[in-house]
């Protein structure tokens, strides 16, 4: 006590403890902990004390809370000594229960500090750590020990409370005024309750829903000890448990349902004062936290399911008592709404946000009470929606207010859950019309002033909520979901409500007439803006949803045709004279009568959208319903040209006039007309008075150029066939003509309507706007109406493009570019990527994006026409806005000769050398920000380039392109050159990026305008010089760049050279093909024309053709030559700038091989070549030059200096490769197998330092100048297999062999996610290794097969690895799957070669040794022994974290699947030797499963120490059931045993146990020492190939799985009961093993495949089908293991597997076994239904 008290003043003194104070208290702590210990955790059982100390106890926690001390050394001791404390005081408590007196005691001195801590803890945010968690159970505990001990727990189970409010005889829900005694023992609790409120105590108050909790938790665990626990009725209470269990739970919610009810009144009665009251703003502080107090209650109520509909037996006692609290609450809400608390515009911000928490708190009590009870609205709907519009009016006028934003998502809650829950209740309607009555009636109650800003208000604030995409999608759903036979009657009811509304628009302009003030004409104008902005919109989402069916349509119809009835009054003198004139309900609405203009649109829009969405519903309507009728509804539309074909227009010559309003407008007038006169009044000084209408006028014109499109389309196709003297061809042909005319003026109108807006609108925002991907046409403002009028026309520009004029298409295709480059933020100048932000909201740079991106918008002809030119047009003034001063015209075509010379003079003056002259470029100091614009736009427009589809690139346009972006490299090539870092830092570095950005894009249009050369006579090439030129102009720029962008810049110099490396390919390889096409075409037409024999010998005369590919050779020869004379063995010492310049010259020369090699790929190319001498020897030539500059890098660069014989060479052989052509054989086998020799056997000793910091990425250049070295060997290693190369250095290639086994194997070893300059490197690696592959069947396997061997273990090992990264996301190989994609990561591109160069390794010319050695090592791989290894069985079992699987495994799963592949694609010779091994290697895979089945192959670990050691299980074991499907699938190659099929029948139903248990037990997710999270879309994967799996068995082993029938019943049984769980209300915030309803309805939809495949195998499994229906109808009526169904979206998707199962039961054998085993109950009534609509909707009658 004594320390608590000096704790207690201690506390007011904040961290100013001292520390010997502290140290002395945690002395007395360990004290205090010893006594207890010594005293078996209890001691000291006077209660008096106790509460005294835990009073004082109770007051430090709160005081250390409120000078928010918690992470303190202070507060951390007080935490410590309260955990001390509470502990033996709760054990206390629970072996001595209190008294009457200490009961008292302990209620007036403890429960308010205890409430108060308790609600404390559990609503602040470090509450939540494990310490504070530990306080708050303790508190828990000692309420729960000390309140209801069941020593005294009896008294609370006999309340009464609840009977006061039972139905009576005479009166229902009427309270019973009866006097309940209370055991003056327990009364005392509700009598400090009382006082509680009464001092108005919130944050006790708000406890009051955990003493709920406990209480619930108490009886229940009370009740539950006398249900199960009793000596003397033990055999008694056993041999009735399922009756005294049923009693006691009905009398067990009785008695809580009375603690509830006592409680709530003591609530109730303090708002009923209030309401009685002045109910003055001061108290309804007070008011806030009592209905906070009721919600918390209710929400507690919610949650320990106190409250079944179905299990009531309290006599309407509980609805009465929650229909009470209902209408407390509402009447507080209309005393609110009654005070205009909406509009307190003058309040205090504290008491806005008082009104805000209140209203926010009642929204959420009433959502509460939906919950529980839906009944408790009662007929009453139209006032909760009332209340829901005066909330939402409130939450509108206090945007600035905090608590703005949780008030409206709770009122969108509210709103939603009521349109949801009449939806299942089938009365949606019901729920609709209150919610447009409960609007109407609103609108009276908005207030009288004179102000429109007030009415101005609240119809914002309705569109604000009726117009939320969440509102509408909810409105939209329960639409379609009511039932076929209700549509006509919601359209009934809905054509009611039109008729309402418009009564209610007439009244309110009778009364504006009689009275003319302002404030009635101010409601008239409301009246009209919430009919066409907020009901207009509830009418639409109606008629825009209801479906349509072949059962409804008639009716539908008929309600349709009363709908137009109403509608067409309205407009039927819409243009008649010289106004426009509105009809509503026999009243004319004009300007003449004293209408605005505003109200007038607004009444239009409501009409306009109606006739809309009526056309295209009835036209649904009309497809459907029997010909004779439709006749008869197309008459009613005036649509009749729809239903007649084409032959019968000619005759119908009054049908031409019918359009939109040709059956409502008299007289009749064209769509156009009535456009143009509307538009006359809504607009008015070039300001928009009304944006819907303008909007609607454009849905009208686009929905007219449809109807245009068709006829004329249909008619000029029809006229073809016609004789042009006839006369109804002629006068068809004059209607044409008007018809075309009139769309031509429609196209006008919509192109004037956006280009009116666009420049104000689109482009002046910075684009934080938009709008919302599902707009509400009622909530469009100017701005909103330019986004949307964009989005239309994008969208739609197939319909209208035809009609526009020339100027138009060329100016909204510049728009469109314009706004595609438009998109700028604050990381312009640092990011290269053309992807935006996220955004919410739909911006006029993502729908031109779109419209760019898509295939569809360049089949439109104006689109192709015209794209280039405008698109450089556009890049020229962004160019010329950069370069102010250059003057130079991009589309002119330079002489490459002279500028090369120019660059080359440039690049020989060293940066920093001389002193800085300015370039051609706008001075930063006056224009740096625009220049940054002009940079962005720059860079986005050259990246569409690269998005545009390259079949719409044309020769014309691919050539434009390059010669615009060829001329804007070389500004920036000589701007880099000439610029210095003293005038602006960052301005090279931009310049730089743009460049990179150039390249980019120039291999893209080579490769489009490649292809058109093979259709095409001429050819658009690249200028190869400059391409090497400027790079090695520019490689050393990056000293220039600022320190922040140091990494970007490595990346954009490497990108660099990548892509110049690929153009040099593309184009090398265009003018290689180019000209030896040349050759052979020359040849041909010279034999021809001399009419040579075939053998005759010709001399070579086209040779000249080559000369331009010779000059490129001799260009990289000369630069290789310099290099080699410049860098000298010291190169390496240099920096990183001259290994850029290496790998620059090297990624050019490697690219003009790889062109080369590529042509030769062409058999025909490859031998004319081969005849070409000249040629031949050039090529040898530059090969060697090549080959020796790489030599002298690689020896260089990786070897240590080598003493004398230390590296084995190659003997006495000076050349290794001489090919005999004739013969068409490998070059020099002899010389190969030395070679292979020597690679197996030399012994070299590379730099390893170096190569490590390559493999770990610290040193990017030489890990790029490998790679290109790679590649560069990998070119030579594929020529020589193509031409006779006579001088290869093999021994290099034996260095290079070694290099890469050496990284490659520490990449396999590695247990972290490599550097991303690692795949530099690894990419060339594995392409050596590939190129290396292919010689292996040309010689003698026995020499090679232990080099063979060691590559297959390196693709292995390597592979493995590459699963381990990929961790869940590891998938087998998929057929038709690219993998070069802007989606694909490196690592998958990665992946993919590697399987490729495996496959290298099968080719069809193997030998059988090699193939037996690739066989042996995959089948070692998968029993888990690696060779050379110590560990003998890398599968482990039953660890930690489950089973587990080396890399290794995983690896030669991969390559089974890729042996598989190529067996099953063609190649025969693998099918001897995998028919030997398959059932080795399927036990293998079985044996994988087995050790890895477990809960935790669906976890997927986000968390772990050792996160890429090994691959993740679960990617394992799917990967092992795919091959096993894949084997199942074809029995011809693969004989699989008996006893492999058996396992494949009970793998998924082992597999999906285990989430089974997940599902039900629901077990912790925390395991080992990884912090993990259930998976589901890959046990989404899983559950779809194992239902494959079990397809396959059946279809293709259907004898053999009917030997095993038991077990294929066992696995679909668990795959069955997994559906039962499903994540229905979309949890979040808590660990879940349940699917999703998407996710759970594709399982369903595989599970329905396996049931259709039973029944297409009916001879095998007829017998046996009623066991598999059985089952489904178990589960179904809820009698399966989770007990919860299945939901109707899961059970629907089953439905045709289950009908199929229904099609082969007979009714004499397997049904009436059904019957037999199902007897009375739900079963049998399941299986009734079935049948019925089995029989109703699936069952083959025969023909019709």
């Amino acid at each position: 006590m004594d320390a608590s008290s000096n704790l207690n003043n201690m506390s007011l003194c904040c961290e100013g403890t001292s520390v010997e104070r502290l140290e002395l208290y945690k002395v007395a702590l360990d004290c205090i902990s010893l006594v207890f210990s010594s005293h078996g955790g209890v001691a000291n059982q006077n209660m008096d004390l106790w509460i005294l100390l835990m009073d004082k106890v109770l007051e430090l926690v709160l005081e250390v809370v409120k000078m928010q001390l918690e992470s303190s050394k202070l507060g951390y001791f007080v935490l410590q000594l309260s955990c001390c404390l509470f502990e033996p005081f709760a054990k206390f408590l629970r072996l001595h229960p209190t008294r009457k007196n200490n009961f008292h005691n302990f209620i007036d001195k403890l429960l308010v500090p205890l409430l108060h801590s308790s609600h404390v803890l559990h609503s602040s945010s470090w509450g939540s750590s494990i310490e504070w968690t530990n306080l708050s159970k303790l508190i828990e505990e000692v309420l729960a020990q000390g309140l209801f001990h069941p020593t005294h727990i009896d008294g609370f189970l006999n309340l009464q409370s609840s009977n006061r409010y039972r139905n009576s005889s005479d009166t229902t829900a009427t309270v019973k005024e009866e006097k309940i005694a209370i055991k003056s023992y327990h009364r005392h609790l509700f009598d400090k309750v009382e006082k509680m409120i009464a001092e108005k105590n919130g944050s006790a108050l708000i406890g009051l829903a955990e003493l709920l909790h406990l209480f619930v938790s108490s009886v229940t665990k009370h009740k539950g000890v006398l249900v199960d626990g009793g000596d003397s009725k033990q055999s008694e209470v056993a041999s009735k448990k399922i009756s005294v269990s049923h009693s006691m739970e009905a009398e067990l919610r009785k008695s809580i349902l009375d603690y509830f009810v006592q409680i709530l009144e003591y609530l109730l009665e303090y708002l009923n004062k209030y309401l009685q009251s002045d109910g003055e703003a001061v108290s309804l502080f007070n008011v806030s936290s009592t209905i906070r107090s009721i919600n918390n209650l209710l929400a507690s109520f919610i949650n320990d399911k106190l409250y079944l509909r179905t299990e009531d037996t309290s006599e309407g006692a509980a609805m009465n008592f929650l229909k009470l609290i209902y209408d407390t609450l509402m009447l507080i809400s209309s005393k609110i709404s009654h005070k205009k608390a909406y509009s307190c515009g003058s309040d205090e911000k504290s008491q806005k946000e008082l009104y805000i928490s209140v209203r926010k708190d009642l929204i959420i009590t009433v959502h509460h009470l939906l919950d529980i009870e839906y009944e408790v609205v009662g007929d009453d709907l139209e006032s909760l929606w009332a209340m829901i519009f005066f909330s939402t009016a409130c939450c509108y006028s206090s945007m600035d207010v905090e608590g703005q934003p949780l008030l409206f998502s709770e009122i969108l809650r509210l709103g939603c859950k009521l349109i949801d829950l009449y939806s299942e209740l089938r009365q949606v309607d019901s729920s609709i019309s209150s919610l447009c009555r409960a609007l109407r009636h609103s609108s009276s109650l908005v207030g009288d002033s004179e102000a429109y800003t007030q009415f101005a208000s609240y119809s914002n604030a309705l569109s604000m909520l009726l117009c939320s995409s969440k509102f509408r999608l909810s409105l939209g759903n329960a639409i379609k979901a009511i039932p076929e036979g209700q549509a006509s009657g919601c359209i009934k009811q809905l054509s009611t409500d039109i008729m309402e509304s418009l009564d209610w628009i007439k009244c309110g302009h009778q009364l504006k007439t009689e009275k003319s003030n302002k404030c009635d004409s101010l409601q008239f104008r409301l009246r009209a803006e919430l009919l066409g902005k907020v009901l207009s919109e509830v009418y639409i989402i109606i008629l825009d949803s209801i479906t349509v069916t072949s059962g409804n349509s008639y009716l539908l119809g008929v309600s349709l045709t009363n709908l137009l009835e109403i509608i067409r009054p309205g407009l039927s003198n819409l243009v008649s004279s010289q106004e426009i004139c509105v009809l509503v309900d026999g009243v004319t609405l004009s300007k003449t009568t004293g209408c605005d203009n505003v109200s007038i649109c607004w009444i239009l829009v409501v009409f306009f959208r109606l006739i809309l969405s009526y056309r295209s519903l009835f036209r649904q309507t009309i497809r459907l319903v029997a010909p004779r009728e439709s006749e008869k509804m197309s008459l009613v539309m005036s649509d009749s040209l729809t239903i007649r074909p084409a032959s019968d227009w000619l005759e119908m010559a009054g049908s031409f006039g019918e359009d939109l309003f040709s059956s409502i407008i008299q007289p009749p007038t064209t769509v156009l007309d009535v456009i143009h006169s509307v538009l006359d009044i809504c607009t008015q000084d070039s300001v928009v008075l009304c944006p819907p209408l303008v909007w609607v006028l454009n849905a009208v014109a686009l929905q007219r150029l449809v109807e245009l499109n068709l006829l004329i389309r249909s008619s000029e196709y029809k006229l073809q066939w016609k004789d042009a003297d006839d006369s109804s061809c002629r006068k068809w042909g004059k209607r044409v003509t008007r018809m075309r005319n009139e769309a031509v003026g429609l196209t006008k109108f919509m192109m004037e309507s956006l280009s009116s807006i666009y420049k104000d609108q689109i482009f002046a925002p910075s684009f934080g706007g938009g709008i919302d991907k599902s707009f509400s046409v009622g909530s469009f403002e100017e701005k909103s109406l330019a986004y949307a009028l964009w989005w239309t026309n994008c969208q739609h520009v197939d319909i209208w493009c035809s009609h526009a004029a020339k100027k138009d298409l060329k100016k909204f295709l510049t728009l469109v570019i314009q706004a595609s480059i438009s998109y700028i933020n604050e990381d312009n100048c640092h990011s290269t990527t053309n992807k935006p932000i996220h955004l919410e909201k739909v911006t006029a740079y993502q729908i031109a994006l779109e419209f760019l991106s898509n295939t569809i918008s360049y089949e439109q002809r104006f689109v192709c026409r015209y794209m280039a030119s405008s698109f450089c047009k556009i890049l020229q003034m962004s160019v010329s806005s950069i370069f102010a001063t250059s003057g130079v015209d991009l589309s002119e075509s330079p002489d490459w000769i002279k500028v090369i010379s120019e660059v080359e003079k440039l690049s020989d003056v060293q940066i920093g050398g001389f002193l800085w002259r300015k370039p051609d470029m706008v001075p930063a100091e006056n224009g740096n920000e625009q220049i940054n614009v002009e940079f962005a736009k720059c860079q986005r427009l050259l990246t569409l380039l690269v998005q545009m589809p390259e079949e719409y690139l044309s020769l014309e346009s691919s050539s434009l392109y390059i010669t615009y972006i060829l001329n804007l490299e070389r500004l920036l090539v000589s701007s880099l050159l000439e610029w210095r870092s003293e005038s602006c830092s960052h301005n090279p570095y931009q310049i730089f990026r743009l460049l990179v950005t150039c390249r980019k894009v120039l291999p893209t249009l080579a490769l489009a305008s490649g292809k058109v050369n093979v259709i095409g006579s001429s050819k658009c090439s690249l200028p190869l010089p400059w391409l090497l030129k400027s790079l090695s102009a520019v490689i050393g720029v990056q000293n220039t760049f600022p320190e922040d962008n140091a990494f970007e810049a490595k990346v954009a110099i490497f990108s660099m050279l990548h892509y110049t490396s690929y153009a040099w390919l593309l184009a090398s390889k265009d003018q290689f093909h180019h000209e030896i096409g040349s050759i052979l075409s020359d040849r041909k037409l010279r034999r021809k024309r001399k009419n040579l024999k075939p053998g005759t010998v010709e001399p070579d005369i086209s040779e000249c053709n080559l000369q331009s590919v010779l000059q490129l050779t001799d260009t990289l020869d000369e630069n290789m030559h310099k290099s080699l004379t410049t860098f000298k063995d010291e190169f390496l010492h240099k920096g990183c700038q001259d290994l850029n310049k290496l790998s620059s010259t090297i990624a050019c020369f490697q690219g003009l091989l790889w062109g080369l090699a590529s042509t030769l790929d062409n058999k025909s190319f490859r031998m004319k070549l081969s005849n070409n001498t000249e040629m031949m020897t050039r090529i040898n030539s530059s090969v060697h030059s090549c080959m020796n500059f790489i030599s002298f890098l690689i020896k260089a660069s990786f070897l240590e200096d080598q003493p004398s014989g230390k590296m084995v060479s190659s003997g006495t052989k000076g050349v290794l490769m001489k090919c005999n052509l004739e013969e068409q054989s490998c070059p020099a086998i002899s010389d190969l197998e030395a070679f292979l020799s020597q690679v197996q056997h030399q012994k070299l000793c590379l730099k390893k330092s170096l190569l490590m910091q390559i493999f770990r990425g610290e040193n990017a250049e030489a890990s790029f100048f490998l790679g290109q070295l790679f590649i560069a060997c990998s070119a030579v290693v594929r020529l020589n297999m193509q031409i006779d190369l006579t001088s290869i250095p093999w021994n290099l290639f034996a260095i290079v062999v070694d290099i890469a086994q050496f990284l490659l194997l520490e990449f396999s070893r590695s247990e972290e996610m490599p550097h991303q300059f690692t795949f530099f490197w690894l990419d060339g690696a594995v392409k050596f290794l590939e190129e290396l592959g292919s010689y292996f069947p040309r010689f003698d396997p026995s020499l090679s097969r232990e080099f063979y061997s060691k590559m297959i273990g390196l693709h292995l090992k390597v592979m493995g690895k590459c699963i381990s990264l990929e961790k869940k996301e590891a998938k087998l190989d998929n057929q038709g799957k690219s993998c070069i994609s802007l989606e694909t990561s490196r690592l998958d591109e990665f992946k993919e070669r590697l399987r490729m160069s495996f496959r290298k390794y099968m080719e069809k010319k193997s030998s059988e040794l090699h193939l037996l050695s690739v066989i042996v090592a995959v089948e070692r791989a998968l029993v888990g022994e690696q060779e050379g290894v110590m560990a003998n069985y890398e599968i482990v079992c039953g660890g930690s974290n489950g089973g587990e699987v080396s890399s290794f495994v995983a690896g030669g799963i991969d390559c089974l699947d890729s042996i598989l592949e190529l067996l099953l694609t063609g190649s025969k010779h693998l099918e001897g030797t995998i028919k030997e091994h398959i059932q080795n290697l399927v036990a293998c895979l079985f044996n994988v499963i087995l050790h890895l089945q477990g809960p935790t192959i669906f976890y997927d670990y986000v968390e772990s120490i050792k996160a890429y050691e090994r691959p993740d299980s679960g990617s394992v074991v799917l990967m092992c059931v795919e091959i096993l499907t894949k084997i199942s699938r074809n029995p011809f190659f693969f004989k699989k045993g008996a006893c492999h099929m058996v396992q494949c029948l009970r793998v998924p139903g082992a597999l999906f146990q285990y989430l089974l248990q997940l599902q039900i037990v629901k077990i912790s997710s925390d395991i080992g020492t990884s912090k993990c999270a259930f998976d589901r879309k890959f046990s989404v994967e899983l559950y779809a190939i194992s239902c494959r799996m079990l397809c396959t068995a059946i279809k293709n082993h259907g004898s053999e799985t009917r030997d095993c029938i038991a077990l294929l019943e066992d696995s679909v049984s668990v795959l069955l009961h997994c559906l039962e769980t499903v994540n229905v209300h979309h949890v979040d915030g808590r660990e879940s093993f349940a699917w999703e309803v998407q996710e759970a309805v594709k399982c369903a939809s595989c599970l329905r495949r396996v049931y259709e495949e039973v029944r297409q195998q009916k001879d095998f499994f007829k017998e046996h089908s009623f066991k598999f229906l059985s089952r489904y109808i178990w589960v179904y009526c809820g009698f399966g293991p989770a007990g919860n169904g299945l939901i109707r979206e899961v059970d629907e998707a089953l439905k045709p597997g289950v009908y199929a199962l229904l099609d082969m039961c007979s009714a004499d054998n397997e049904l009436q076994n059904l019957h037999t085993v199902f007897g009375e109950g739900p079963c049998r009534s399941t299986l009734a239904a079935l049948r019925n609509d089995y029989e109703n909707n699936f069952q083959y009658t025969g023909k019709v």
